[in-house]
Order: C-alpha cells, then sequence, then structure tokens
C-alpha cells in the first residue's frame, strides 16, 4: 500500500512539492529502502525511533514547514493525478479558506491483495459546498477527510490535537480548531480504502466517551445551549435514533437541566433505558473515562467556543 500511496503522488500533474515519509514503525527497513530506491531528492525520509502511534504521527503533520500548502497522504489511501494541482489552484482562489478538502471514492480490501471499487463516493460529485461553522453534523461527526484535505502550514500548528485523543476521532477532534468557512471540492481526487485489518481502537468504552465529549462541547460551548440541544438532537434523531443514547449521557454528565429533558419522547426513553440495561448501568465507567480524556475535552471545549465567537463576532 505504500508503494502505491507514493506511484500516486509520483503521477501527479503538480510536480513542486516535498514529501516527508514517516516511518511509524522502528526496525522495518522497507520505507527507507524503498524510498532510497526511488532516487528523488523530494523525499525525506523519516524513520521514528519508537512507535508514536497514529494520533502522535499524524500530529507530526502539523507542525509547520516552509511549503505554503501541506496535505496528508495516508499509505492505505492514494491520490488521482490531479490532486496536487486542483486543491492548490482552488485554495490560491479562495485566500480566506484554510481548510480544504475534496471529494474520495470508496475502495474496499479484497482478498490477495486486490481492491473491489464499491461505486461509492464520501459526498455527491457535482458541487462544491462551503461549510460555515456549526453544521449540525459535526456536534457527533466531522466534515472533512484527512487523506483528501489541503490546508495552510502557517496555521497548522493550531491543529495539533491532544495525544490522548482516539485515533479514531482524530478528524472529529481536528476540526474543531479549524477556523471556518471550509471548502469542499467535489470532485473525486483521492481513494479511501476499508482495509482487511485496521489499528483503530474499536474498544467501545472509549468511542462512547469520544461522542460524549465532542457533543458536550458542542453544547456547553455555544451561547444558547438548549438550542444547540434541541436543534442537534432532532437532526441525529432522524439520521440514527440510537445517538439519542450520547444525548441522555450529554446531559447527565454535562448540561444538567431537567428542563432538556422534555424533548425526548417515548422511543428516544425507550433507546435509552434499553442501552442503560444492556451496559448494567454503567454510567461511573463512562465518568472514569471522561476524566481520562480531559485534555481532550479542553482542546474540544476551548476550540468549539472560538469557533461560536468567530459567527458572534468577537
Amino acid at each position: 500500500m505504500l508503494s502505491r500511496a507514493i506511484k500516486s503522488l509520483l503521477d501527479q500533474t503538480f510536480t513542486d512539492w516535498m514529501c516527508e515519509v514517516h516511518n511509524d514503525s522502528p526496525g522495518d527497513t522497507f520505507p527507507g529502502e524503498y524510498v532510497a530506491s526511488l532516487n528523488d531528492g523530494r523525499f525525506i525520509i523519516q524513520d521514528h525511533t519508537k512507535n508514536l502511534g497514529g494520533t502522535s504521527s499524524f500530529n507530526l503533520a502539523f507542525a509547520g514547514c516552509e511549503e505554503k500548502y501541506a496535505s496528508i497522504l495516508e499509505d492505505d489511501n492514494w491520490w488521482e493525478p490531479s490532486f496536487l494541482e486542483e486543491m492548490t489552484a482552488l485554495m490560491e482562489a479562495k485566500p480566506d479558506i484554510d481548510v480544504a478538502w475534496s471529494n474520495m471514492r470508496v475502495w474496499i480490501e479484497g482478498d490477495n491483495n486486490s481492491w473491489i471499487n464499491t461505486g461509492n463516493t464520501i459526498w455527491p460529485e457535482g458541487k462544491d459546498h462551503l461549510f460555515t461553522w456549526p453544521q449540525s453534523q459535526q456536534a457527533l461527526g466531522a466534515m472533512h477527510s484527512t487523506g483528501a484535505m489541503m490546508y495552510r502550514s502557517i496555521n497548522a500548528v493550531k491543529y495539533v490535537i491532544p495525544a490522548e485523543t482516539l485515533l479514531d476521532s482524530v478528524e472529529l477532534v481536528r476540526e474543531r480548531a479549524f477556523k471556518h468557512p471550509i471548502y469542499l471540492h467535489s470532485n473525486v481526487l483521492a481513494n479511501f480504502s476499508i482495509t482487511a485489518f485496521t489499528n483503530r481502537s474499536g474498544i467501545s468504552w472509549k468511542w462512547i466517551v469520544t461522542q460524549v465529549m465532542q457533543l458536550g462541547s458542542f453544547v456547553m460551548a455555544a451561547n444558547d445551549k438548549e438550542a444547540a440541544f434541541s436543534g442537534t438532537l432532532s437532526y441525529y434523531r432522524e439520521k440514527k435514533s440510537y445517538a439519542v443514547v450520547t444525548f441522555f449521557l450529554v446531559n447527565h454528565f454535562f448540561v444538567k437541566e431537567n428542563s432538556l429533558y422534555k424533548y425526548f419522547g417515548a422511543r428516544d426513553w425507550y433507546v435509552y433505558i434499553k442501552w442503560l440495561m444492556k451496559t448494567n448501568f454503567k454510567l461511573f465507567a463512562i465518568k472514569k473515562h471522561l476524566k481520562s480524556q480531559a485534555a481532550v475535552y479542553d482542546f474540544l471545549l476551548t476550540n468549539t467556543r472560538d469557533r461560536y465567537n468567530e459567527i458572534a463576532g468577537r
């Protein structure tokens, strides 16, 4: 997959780039040997002396650089030949945009290193979109895709997230630091792989806690907490009914307003009580993990306030 990703970089129509290849597997000599075999001075190999993990490795891309723009090409994804050319032109044409990303085609890994084109894209094709803050989707999710993003390096250091951030949620957490508006280029210029194996956590309690912090900061940072709570509850109830559990948990741990319970219907209560019974009412487990993720919540809350302040003109 690494060679496929790098080949897509070598095939770019825009050729004035530099690439740091980060090897986060100490002792694995293949990345260095492969980069050396390319005999291309645009590549720099960075062998990590210890395994940093996905979150800390991604953070290195936001340390700042001499180049005006930067992107992350994950080794399991790859770009279309015009990615850098189109995205650079877009950023040049829109000087007020700090972060933009392209549409992505979705592939699934099959047997014997085969890849199956699902025919799906992450966004509909044919219509670019400027996203202002806040979007309801951002209460529990993110708009951008790391592997299809371009950002101005001058502001990149603001996008370094806490090392404790769950790898599954780096996009959700980092997007709270993005100056808005952010821009979607609907052309399919990148490819997203659903791999057979992943190093994402798969630990349900940690994911639940991340979602609670995500929604909690979205509501707590708003000037009108009740409106933020009720509006996003309506949105997510229609999108995925099980998300209402997160709203109950946010009110329990953060908002703590009995008046908000009026927004829950009978079906919402049924879903929540069923979830409590399934988890043996282990709310203490969430409370414990929330404490261990204090730095992540502080990051989310601080940056979410900044986003609300931007639209308030403060």
